[in-house]
């Protein structure tokens, strides 16, 4: 920077008087640069003050505020990529979170309705386990009733048939006679019905 400033009045130096010889010689207008060697000395020493204050007060406050604002998007600039990364991230999190949301769903739903199919089969099982229990008890009442029915009539036939056989023989047969005379008469009922 010194070095250009040191060209700089250099040029200036050297070319003042031969400006101001050129424009002495033919015109008359009036030049920045026309006077005396003393005057363009004292142009540039007030030039290069001017440049020096501009150099310290103005450029750099100026440079420190490009630089202050060049970092403060740099700033900005990363943090607007952290947050892109954050968003990135939680996205990310949030859609692993959904499809395991959704894949519980699913199990819960697949669970739900193999426990549905589980009790539909249960009930239909005890239903039916029901159904031949009364069958069977049906059936056992219907067996038992019979045998009663079949020991009532053979009772009722044997009494009958005592009845019947002493009105025959007219005489009255005593209890050891009408005993022997049911069992012979069962025996034979239960040998009639052997054969049907």
């Amino acid at each position: 920077m010194r070095r250009l400033l040191w060209t700089l009045s250099g040029a200036v130096i050297m070319a003042g008087p031969a400006l101001a010889a050129a424009a002495a010689e033919g015109e008359h207008k009036p030049s920045v640069f026309a006077g005396t060697p003393a005057q363009s000395v004292a142009a540039v020493i007030v030039f290069l003050v001017l440049f020096g204050l501009l150099y310290k007060l103005a450029w750099g406050p100026i440079l420190k505020g490009l630089q202050d604002r060049e970092q403060k998007i740099r700033k900005d600039l990363e943090d607007a990529e952290s947050a892109a990364k954050k968003a990135a991230a939680t996205l990310a999190q949030l859609e692993t979170r959904l499809a395991a949301a959704q894949a519980e769903a699913r199990q819960l739903i697949d669970r739900s309705r193999g426990e549905a199919e589980k009790l539909a089969g249960q009930i239909k099982a005890d239903a039916e386990r029901e159904g031949l229990q009364l069958r069977q008890r049906a059936q056992k009442e219907i067996e038992s009733a019979t045998e009663q029915a079949v020991a009532q009539l053979h009772a009722e036939a044997a009494a009958l048939a005592t009845q019947v056989a002493g009105k025959i023989l007219h005489r009255t047969i005593n209890e050891n006679d009408q005993r022997a005379l049911v069992s012979e008469a069962l025996a034979e009922l239960s040998r009639g019905q052997g054969k049907n």
